[in-house]
């Protein structure tokens, strides 16, 4: 281990240091993430959530990528006075993200859409159902940030705030496209041309974070 990750682990633990202590579900959730495989925001990027949404605080978020609603209930702590949309559609944490909610969210202020994200997009945009959100976070399949982003600027509110997790995908977003297995090469071209369109899309400013497993803060332009 060379002399700049000692260095870096370090770091990270002096900062740990001064971290007040998160609530005991949270801690529960986190650890029943680690011991079943289920991605969850990671600690750096939590830090970040809880400072961006604090700035911002929110009345109407919406998030796509449920798992088992760690980061619903992550926002949900920061801020009393919000609602919170959240999408996922696989089954068995549908069910464990539903539990979690029932037993930590008493005052009903999450709502679990089980699904597939791009219909409700859609529908939401095509009846006018829904009031616009003034903070999206999006931490689902890879694949489809592109496809769901013109949607997602939609139903953003001028100043509203896109926040996007895991846009590093463990790092391999750096490298050529030769060098990663074939059955990631389209998630990789894809979060590419994601990066490029919110750095690049006329109704956004976007900045791009080596936080976690990296992410981008994209600010609708009210003009």
């Amino acid at each position: 281990m060379n002399d700049d990750i000692l260095k870096q682990i370090r770091i990270d633990d002096f900062i740990d240091s001064f971290s007040i202590d998160e609530a005991e579900y949270l801690t529960e959730l986190k650890t029943y993430a680690k011991n079943n495989d289920v991605p969850i925001i990671r600690d750096r990027t939590i830090e970040f959530l809880r400072m961006i949404i604090n700035i911002k605080k929110p009345k109407n978020i919406l998030e796509i990528g449920t798992a088992i609603g760690f980061s619903a209930l992550v926002m949900k702590k920061e801020l009393n006075d919000v609602h919170i949309d959240t999408i996922e559609d696989y089954e068995k944490r549908i069910v464990l993200a539903k539990e979690n909610f029932n037993k930590y969210c008493l005052d009903d202020n999450i709502k679990l859409y089980p699904g597939d994200a791009t219909e409700y997009l859609e529908k939401w945009i095509s009846d006018g159902s829904k009031e616009k959100y003034d903070f999206v976070f999006l931490d689902a399949a890879k694949a489809q940030y592109i496809k769901w982003l013109p949607n997602i600027i939609i139903l953003l509110k001028p100043d509203g705030i896109l926040l996007t997790d895991n846009v590093f995908k463990d790092g391999e977003i750096i490298e050529d496209k030769l060098t990663i297995e074939k059955r990631d090469r389209t998630i990789h071209k894809r979060m590419r041309e994601f990066l490029y369109e919110i750095t690049h899309n006329k109704n956004l400013k976007s900045y791009i974070y080596d936080i976690g497993d990296g992410i981008s803060i994209s600010i609708k332009k009210s003009y």
